[in-house]
């Protein structure tokens, strides 16, 4: 049979009956390819309106970047083109295959399959490191796609010379139930969205769920009931109108701002800034908006509902799952989550849902046992009771370097430390699946009991060689390039070029598996990277994350010094970033007193300017790492005479900051603070307003404040 007929007969009988949504892939020469494409679509897919380009188009009409995909989040099309010679986007992929509806087709371009692990992606330079890119080899992330398109029965393959694949059909029980109608789950959803309106206040509503189970019909829907009745002017946000777009389909109404019963889109910023009015505001695709925005939104309306997607490629990792419910369930106690399973926008066990939760390991987020042994543990080391704060007694612990080649060749190995990565880290997305077999700045450690792998720890190599043309342009700030970021941080705050031109590993992620935890195996597992960093001659170990009390617990208990801290909070844990360092050369640790003094002068410098609203507990833990001064006779006089005298506190403010805070620096570890610290730190070091110390400590108001200062100062 002619091959351009099987195509024809192929897209013509997709057109005619129902099928699963399926990914068709058409490798061949780039001109080639995409004008095959437009000849299915125009089989497929006649209206220009119901398919979305993505990358360049042979009609030269202006192309749909990649770097796009947040804006069509909660559209819908027919078709998807995604051109992967444009380049390659993991969230992109992800983001794209879920706009297409049921009975659609996601068709991919790209080069023939022995060329394409080989071929120079344009968008290759954003994900790798400054200075790396001469040691890029065939891309393993692209040999494991096409490994998995090959074998997927339901993918269609179209190349120049060759077609295989058919159109899968949908169960007549599929068939039987309508799609778009609305399922139990989703009437329970609405439901629950009527009784928040008139329920009690501050219960937040969260609507979570994978793509296509129908979020935005419910939240539609619920809107058209409430207007309905005359009852309720609504607010909806998202990072992007274009989100909103099928919430407004299904309300069946036209956005009305002037209405007094209507649904309205604000921006969020504008939403957060502004003073609005509203009986319900709903939240959607609430994990690509900032945390501080989401807890603003909440602080500031009585009933709101929050609604998302939780697959890390919205734009804010996992964060929301991660770091805001836990936030949802410390500040409002009566908050209820619903997640809706069953899909509506397409049918149960679809293929292409399917191809792709495979292809990035999010079908099942737990690590899968191996049948066979992980590694031949050479670099064995026996977990023994006070050894180096190795896990416990007579348990054989491994701790390997897992190299690229082993991830790319054992599915089951990969499988394990992504999905440790996912599930312990807010920040882990699809992109991160490319990076780790791909990037080749970066390197994988891991802790393994038996064939399982319980811990894993991502490393980054910055500094050196790659850095050296630039670093006088990164060090007076005329250049900053990809990647490196502790390494450029640090040398454009000293400013110093040495931090750019020494080798330096960043440990970007840490993660144990939960039933480890709390067995020192990631302590264990920084010793081993450690050891490992220095036979291979780095001379500094960093890290840089969204400081928290604990965590920074973690980290110093292993030796690590704060070295810098952000002014900024961060999008997705709304938790300022830190800087830390592990000197392993006597010549690196000189060079890191300086830097220490440093913190420490902007660490109080800034304490009431910029990290007023800090959480006080972490603030306090961070000055006890602070260089200790010695203290003048002078300010010795003003404490004692400040506590035989009847003077408020803030009489006496300089002495007192000067003295607390020479009292926390002779404090070796968190657990030796005295409690009476953090009400002295929030006073004296942040300078808290009379009210948010008396909100914060629970005080009856401003006397006994004075009465508590006086008496933390007497027994510091």
């Amino acid at each position: 049979m002619d091959l351009h007929f099987k195509i024809e007969e192929w897209a013509k009988q997709r057109k005619s009956a129902i099928f699963h949504r399926q990914l068709a892939v058409i490798s061949g020469p780039k001109e080639w390819a995409e004008n095959q494409a437009q000849s299915l679509v125009s089989i497929i897919t006649p209206s220009d309106k119901e398919t979305l380009w993505v990358g360049d188009r042979p009609d030269k009409e202006p192309p749909v970047s990649p770097k796009a995909y947040r804006q069509y989040l909660g559209t819908e099309y027919a078709t998807v083109i995604f051109n992967c010679f444009s380049g390659i986007s993991a969230n992109a992929l992800m983001a794209f295959s879920g706009t297409i509806r049921a009975n659609g087709l996601m068709i991919i371009l790209c080069p023939e399959f022995n060329r394409w692990p080989h071929f120079s992606d344009p968008l290759s330079h954003s994900r790798y490191s400054y200075g790396f890119s001469q040691v890029i080899e065939p891309s393993r992330f692209i040999k494991r796609l096409i490994s998995m398109i090959e074998e997927d029965d339901n993918t269609v393959i179209i190349t120049p010379t060759s077609f295989s694949g058919r159109n899968k059909e949908v169960s007549s029980a599929e068939l039987s139930r309508k799609l778009n109608s609305t399922t139990p789950e989703q009437e329970q959803t609405i439901s629950s969205i009527l009784r928040l309106r008139t329920g009690h206040r501050k219960r937040p509503l969260v609507i979570t769920a994978d793509r296509g189970r129908g979020k935005s019909s419910a939240l539609g829907l619920a809107a058209r009931t409430l207007i309905a009745k005359h009852t309720s002017k609504i607010i909806i946000t998202a990072p992007n109108k274009r989100n909103v777009e099928q919430v407004f389909a299904f309300a069946d109404i036209e956005e009305n701002a002037s209405s007094e019963h209507a649904l309205v889109f604000v921006a969020p910023d504008a939403l957060v800034e502004g003073d609005y009015q509203t009986d319900l505001l709903f939240i959607d695709e609430a994990a690509a908006i900032p945390s501080s925005i989401l807890k603003s939104l909440l602080d500031k309306y009585s009933r709101v509902v929050l609604s998302s997607t939780v697959h890390g490629y919205e734009g804010a990792g996992r964060g929301f799952e991660l770091r805001f419910k836990p936030y949802l369930e410390n500040e409002y106690k009566g908050w209820k989550n619903l997640m809706l399973k069953t899909p509506i926008r397409w049918y149960k066990d679809d293929c292409l849902e399917h191809f792709w939760f495979r292809v990035f390991i999010m079908e099942d987020s737990t690590s899968a046992a191996s049948s066979k042994p992980l590694i031949e543990r050479s670099n064995q080391i026996r977990g023994t009771s006070g050894n180096n704060g190795f896990a416990e007694l007579s348990v054989d612990y491994a701790f390997i370097e897992v190299t690229k080649n082993l991830l790319t060749n054992s599915r089951n190995i990969l499988k394990q430390v992504f999905s440790l990565l996912i599930n312990a880290h807010y920040q882990t997305s699809p992109d991160d699946l490319l990076r780790l077999l791909d990037a080749p700045e970066q390197r994988i450690f891991a802790c393994t009991l038996g064939d399982d792998v319980i811990g894993v720890a991502l490393i980054c190599s910055e500094g050196g060689n790659p850095l050296g043309e630039v670093s006088q342009g990164i060090v007076n700030g005329s250049r900053r390039v990809n990647g490196h970021l502790v390494a450029q941080n640090l040398a454009f705050h000293c400013p110093d070029d040495t931090f750019v031109k020494m080798e330096q590993w960043r440990i970007v992620r840490i993660a144990v598996t939960n039933a480890y935890r709390r067995k020192h195996l990631a302590s264990a597992l920084l010793t081993f990277i450690e050891a490992t960093a220095m036979e291979l001659g780095i001379t500094l170990l960093t890290s840089s994350f969204g400081a928290t009390p604990k965590l920074l617990s973690f980290w110093t208990h292993n030796h690590y010094l704060p070295l810098k801290l952000g002014f900024k909070r961060d999008a997705s844990s709304d938790e300022v970033s830190l800087v830390i360092g592990k000197p392993l050369t006597d010549l690196t640790a000189s060079l890191l007193k300086t830097v220490q003094i440093q913190f420490s002068e902007e660490l109080t410098y800034h304490a009431s300017r910029y990290h007023q609203s800090m959480d006080t507990t972490l603030l306090t833990h961070l000055l006890t790492h602070s260089l200790p001064k010695e203290l003048s006779s002078h300010t010795h006089q003003r404490v004692k005479q400040y506590l035989i005298s009847n003077t408020p506190y803030m009489s006496f403010s300089q002495a007192l900051a000067a003295y607390v805070l020479q009292k926390l620096t002779c404090i070796e570890c968190p657990s030796q603070i005295p409690q009476e610290s953090y009400i002295l730190v929030a006073s004296l070091i942040q300078f808290k307003s009379t009210k948010a110390l008396v909100s914060e400590f629970k005080l009856s108001g401003k006397k006994e404040l004075n009465t508590n200062i006086k008496n933390a100062v007497a027994i510091i």
